[in-house]
C-alpha cells in the first residue's frame, strides 16, 4: 500500500514553497487546482497550444532553449505535476492517473488552451493517453517519449528501482526521498543521459529547485501506479512516440509495444537520444511538431477509421534510421489482430 500520507503530511507541516524561488522567469506562475497550487510556465499568445509535462526531477527551468525556439510560433504551456518541483499537492491529492489527468484537464480549460498538443515524457504519457481516451474534445494531438506497453513500464519501474527497494516500500521510500532528493536526482541524470554527455546542464537546475523548498515525491507516485493493474488506452488522435536510443535505463524496454494503445502512432527511434529526447535537442521536437506532412498522414489514417474500424495504423522504426521528420519505417495494418509482444529492437547499448 502507498505511503502517500507520508509526503501529504510532510507538505503541511513543512509549510509552502517560496514564492521568491519558485518565479524565476517572467513567464512562471502558479495555477489554482482542486490538488492545490501548481507551478506553471506559460508563453502566452492565441497561437497552436503545447502542453508539456515536467518529467520530474525535471523543472520548468530545463525548458529555456524550448520556449526560445518554439514561443513564436506555439504558445507554450509547461506543467510541475503535482508532487515535483514548486506544485505542493494539497491534502486530498491521491497521486492517481485519474487525478493527475484531472489536473491536466483543469489546466487546458482554464488557461483556454484547448484542444491541445500534449508533449508529455515518459510516466506522464500514460496520464496523456487516459485524458486523450477520456477527454478526446481536449486533445488535437500527442507527442510522448519513453513510454512502453503499461505492463513493460512496470518492468522497467522495479529495473530502475522506481517500485521497488527503497523508492518503492512505503513510508521508508518517502522519508528517503525527503532526505536524499537530490542525491537521487544527479543519480538520474547519469543513468539516463547518452554515455559521456555532461549532465550539469540537466542536474543544476533540479539541484537549485530542490534546495530552494522543491518537492521530489516519486515514493508516492510510484507506489500508487504499481497498484494499477491491467490499464487501456483507446487513443484517437495523432500520435508520436519519441525514444531515445542511448537511454541506459530503457535498453531492456520495448518501444513497439506501445503501440497497442494507438489507433493513428508512429515511433520515432533516435539512437543518439537519451531519456530526454525533446529537450536534448529542440530543434529536433520544432521539426516534429511542424512536419505537416507526418501529422497529416496520420490523421488520414484515423480518418479511415470510421469505415474500417477494426485497422489499426502503426509504424516501427528501426533504430539504425534516425530523423525527425523523415525515418524510413514500414506501415502495418493489424486488421483487429492482437499485437504480438516482440523483443526490443536491436541497440548499440
Amino acid at each position: 500500500m502507498a505511503a502517500k500520507w507520508v509526503d501529504l503530511l510532510r507538505m503541511r507541516v513543512g509549510g509552502s514553497p517560496s514564492v521568491e524561488q519558485a518565479i524565476t522567469r517572467p513567464n512562471i506562475s502558479f495555477l489554482q487546482t482542486p490538488a492545490g497550487p501548481i507551478r506553471i510556465r506559460d508563453s502566452g499568445g492565441q497561437t497552436p497550444s503545447v502542453i508539456f509535462a515536467c518529467d520530474g526531477p525535471n523543472v520548468l527551468e530545463h525548458y529555456d532553449a524550448v520556449f526560445e525556439l518554439l514561443s513564436p510560433s506555439h504558445r507554450l504551456i509547461c506543467l510541475e505535476m503535482p508532487g515535483f518541483g514548486f506544485s505542493w499537492p494539497s491534502s486530498s491529492f491521491d497521486f492517481s492517473l485519474q487525478q493527475y489527468a484531472a489536473i491536466v484537464a483543469h489546466a487546458i480549460v482554464t488557461l483556454r488552451a484547448g484542444p491541445v498538443t500534449l508533449m508529455f515524457p515518459c510516466a506522464w504519457s500514460y496520464v496523456a493517453f487516459l485524458l486523450a481516451t477520456n477527454q478526446p474534445s481536449l486533445v488535437d494531438r500527442l507527442v510522448v517519449s519513453q513510454c512502453p506497453h503499461w505492463d513493460e513500464e512496470q518492468a522497467w519501474s522495479s529495473r530502475v528501482g522506481m517500485n521497488s527497494g527503497l523508492i518503492g516500500t512505503p513510508i521508508i521510500g518517502q522519508l528517503f526521498l525527503a532526505v536524499a532528493s537530490q542525491r537521487v536526482s544527479d543519480m538520474w541524470y547519469n543513468n539516463a543521459l547518452p554515455p559521456g554527455k555532461p549532465t550539469n546542464g540537466f542536474a543544476d537546475p533540479a539541484r537549485k529547485v530542490l534546495s530552494g523548498g522543491g518537492i521530489f515525491c516519486l515514493a508516492s507516485l510510484a507506489q500508487t501506479w504499481a497498484q494499477a493493474k491491467n490499464l487501456s488506452f483507446k487513443v484517437t488522435q495523432p500520435a508520436v512516440v519519441m525514444w531515445g536510443g542511448s537511454d541506459r535505463t530503457h535498453r531492456r524496454s520495448n518501444p513497439n509495444s506501445v503501440l497497442e494503445y494507438l489507433q493513428s502512432g508512429k515511433i520515432l527511434v533516435f539512437p543518439e537520444a537519451g531519456h530526454f529526447p525533446e529537450l536534448e535537442d529542440p530543434k529536433r521536437l520544432k521539426s516534429l511538431l511542424e512536419d505537416e506532412e507526418l501529422w497529416n498522414s496520420l490523421r488520414f489514417h484515423h480518418k479511415g477509421r470510421a469505415t474500417e474500424v477494426e485497422d489499426r495504423v502503426a509504424e516501427d522504426v528501426k533504430l539504425g534510421k534516425s530523423s525527425t521528420t523523415n525515418v524510413d519505417g514500414n506501415d502495418r495494418e493489424d486488421q483487429g489482430q492482437p499485437r504480438e509482444r516482440r523483443n526490443p529492437p536491436d541497440s548499440h547499448l
